[in-house]
């Protein structure tokens, strides 16, 4: 008995380690400073916004910005104004909107198990004021859209595949997407390398929606 709880106290240890270890390497991460190289445009026409639920960072585009291979027959409407893009852990995603939703096991096996994401799309009628806006030039703005585009899996029609769900309201769908979902690799990392596809000083690496907006705040 005395062996089993000696290895039962070390494997603990381990874990607290481990955890405390990823927490020091987000922050770190979290606090360093990108270099964008310098824009080939000098005039940043475009505006995007990101937008956070407290768990998941999503990017939101104007709809009259968006190219056609953005603008999916599912959620186009006359009166949508601006489409917001996430993408995380398919369980995570479905069953976790909010801090309010989150329980241990979901947040275990989110962090834990690496597992297949998914893309997240909201429509949106007015842009909001807690929105962080963004100013992009031209090139910055095609290189967040090939970004975006290449994070949703598509069938042989190259349409996307959607996700039978009801979503966290009427204006909100879920679509397959490419990639692993993973402790290093999370829905703020994804959003995190969407703003360095655009030029936009951000974090190296961050998981936490803080460490990414606190450079925006900048």
């Amino acid at each position: 008995m005395r062996t089993f709880w000696r290895y039962f106290k070390w494997l603990l240890l381990g874990i607290l380690g481990l955890i405390l270890l990823y927490i020091i390497v987000a922050l770190i991460g979290s606090l360093w400073t990108t270099n964008p190289k310098a824009e080939a445009c000098d005039q940043k026409t475009h505006e995007v916004f990101i937008t956070t639920g407290g768990i998941h960072l999503d990017i939101v585009v104007p709809v009259k910005d968006l190219p056609a291979n953005l603008i999916h027959t599912s959620f186009q409407n006359d009166t949508t104004t601006h489409v917001a893009y996430g993408w995380g852990e398919r369980n995570f995603y479905l069953e976790t909107p909010t801090w309010g939703d989150l329980t241990f096991e979901n947040g275990a096996k989110a962090l834990l198990v690496s597992s297949e994401p998914i893309m997240h799309i909201t429509r949106y009628f007015k842009p909001r004021d807690a929105w962080k806006r963004l100013e992009l030039c031209e090139e910055a703005m095609n290189s967040l859209f090939q970004y975006l585009d290449e994070s949703f899996r598509k069938g042989t029609n190259q349409d996307w595949t959607e996700i039978a769900s009801e979503g966290y309201s009427r204006h909100d769908f879920f679509y397959e997407a490419h990639g692993q979902y993973h402790a290093i690799n999370t829905c703020n990392t994804w959003l995190n390398n969407a703003l360095k596809a655009a030029d936009v000083k951000t974090a190296p690496w961050s998981p936490l929606t803080y460490g990414i907006l606190w450079h925006l705040d900048e």
